[in-house]
């Protein structure tokens, strides 16, 4: 008989793990679940806490040797890792148990870096970079690199974890394999982070011992950047499809895209309550033809709902077999999270569908907090703002972006800051002149924003 641990995505806690020597174990809290794959706990074990990994289905068994042999390996090679202390069986089952060393209040490295200053930042990739060069002068190489595959503990030390995501050989990584790894590391990072000084990569380079060869950087470059695209794909395409994050569904004539976050209760009680529309009393921050904005609260959120009208029998028409704005919008902003470019949260897209027949369309998001740039640079129009804001503007075509209507109202900014907002415009053309063509065109339109110092302050910054 299946227990509800070994295939459901909804688990009671805690839950007692009977083990094949008679042993218990106690799962406390659920760190990560791939139901009918893995799931990785905090648990009592003996009396003390561990980290628990589960591996689970007819893989589970290969899958739990891989990743104990790679922990086992950096181990072996004094590379910080969660010891490995056990290795055990589950009672009446084919599943294995690895145990580890629990980290108490640690973050994961993607986590510890979004809320780490400039100066912060540094030392954290300095680190990172040197346990990549142990890692690969051990023989280790990371295939699906990823930042949570690090952990960052209370006093700021850095830990590999999960030997799963790793090949392990006899041998040294070599330099063709080890620049496509790094820039599998800086494609999870924002651009400019490779590009900050020249001698970036020094940390990698003196572990090793290898000398900065002319052409290093920009080979490192091009493999992030590839990767950053592809990853930028993989997470919009993810926000169309059941997962861990997302879940897809039809409800009432709708079609539903929401994060797993967002409990579908509340938001089809707010669909219920609402059909929709704004309430008596609800701000409207844009009435129109096209489209209407507003904020409203979905449980015990406040939000931004935008929905896409149809103007007339004709606009209605020509919407009912193309894609959606909310729906453009809505892979966008999750395409942004690969980029760095901040936007606000996106919760659910939801359409009128019947059949594959399209009519209206909703987005709704997390609210931007502060105003737009329009208001907030006049008012506040000291260097360090006006950098910010043109930071995010160089971003989208660093990053081969175009977002297709730069007005300022569209950058919303407050004192820690800036949000893009309007996606439903963003592309990214396929070919170099044109994204180059189009590129040219949205900065000139942001900078006809502005007049007199501001203008003259924009126009040096976009070509800084």
């Amino acid at each position: 008989m299946k227990q509800d641990w070994e295939y459901r995505r909804e688990i009671v806690l805690p839950f007692d793990l009977p083990l094949a020597d008679g042993q218990i174990m106690v799962c406390e809290k659920i760190l990560r679940l791939l139901p009918g794959r893995r799931l990785v706990c905090r648990a009592r074990f003996r009396g003390e806490t561990v980290l628990a990994k589960l591996f689970l289905g007819e893989g589970g068994r290969k899958e739990a040797m891989v990743d104990a042999t790679a922990i086992r390996a950096m181990m072996s090679a004094n590379i910080p890792t969660p010891v490995l202390r056990h290795q055990l069986q589950v009672r009446d089952k084919p599943h294995v148990l690895l145990l580890f060393d629990f980290i108490p209040e640690a973050r994961s490295f993607r986590q510890a870096w979004t809320l780490a200053d400039p100066h912060q930042r540094e030392l954290l990739l300095e680190k990172l970079l040197r346990l990549v060069a142990a890692q690969h002068q051990a023989g280790l190489r990371q295939v699906d690199f990823h930042l949570n595959n690090f952990l960052v503990d209370a006093a700021g030390r850095l830990y590999a974890i999960d030997g799963g995501d790793f090949l392990l050989g006899d041998a040294p990584v070599r330099r063709k394999a080890a620049i496509a790894n790094l820039g599998f590391l800086f494609g999870h990072l924002p651009r400019r982070e490779l590009h900050r000084s020249p001698d970036v990569l020094q940390p990698y380079l003196q572990e090793r011992d290898w000398a900065d060869k002319p052409g290093l950087l920009p080979r490192v470059s091009d493999a992030a950047d590839a990767f950053r695209h592809r990853r930028a794909r993989r997470i919009s395409r993810k926000a169309y499809r059941n997962c861990s994050e997302f879940l897809v569904r039809r409800h009432q004539g709708l079609r539903i895209c929401q994060r797993r976050d967002l409990p579908v209760e509340e938001l089809n009680r707010w669909l219920q309550a609402t059909e929709l529309a704004p309430r008596e009393g609800e701000k409207i921050l844009k009435p129109g033809n096209s489209q209407t904005v507003w904020r409203t609260r979905l449980g015990g959120r406040e939000v931004v709902v935008k929905r896409y009208n149809l103007k007339n029998p004709w606009h209605a028409l020509r919407r009912m077999f193309t894609r959606s704005r909310a729906s453009k919008s809505w892979e966008n902003a999750h395409r942004l999270r690969a980029y760095h470019i901040a936007t606000p949260h996106p919760l659910a897209m939801i359409e009128e569908r019947w059949g594959p027949v399209r009519r209206r369309a909703w987005l709704i998001t997390d609210v931007a907090h502060g105003e737009g740039a329009n208001g907030y640079i006049p008012a506040h129009p000291e260097a360090g703002n006006l950098q910010r804001l043109a930071d995010t503007v160089l971003a989208f075509g660093e990053n081969g972006l175009v977002h297709g209507d730069m007005k300022a109202t569209n950058f919303i900014m407050n004192e820690t800051g800036v949000e893009v907002i309007d996606l439903d415009s963003m592309s990214r053309p396929l070919t170099a002149p044109a994204r180059r063509a189009r590129i040219h065109r949205d900065r000139q339109r942001f900078v006809r924003n502005w007049t007199g110092d501001l203008r003259s302050a924009f126009e040096r910054l976009m070509h800084q």
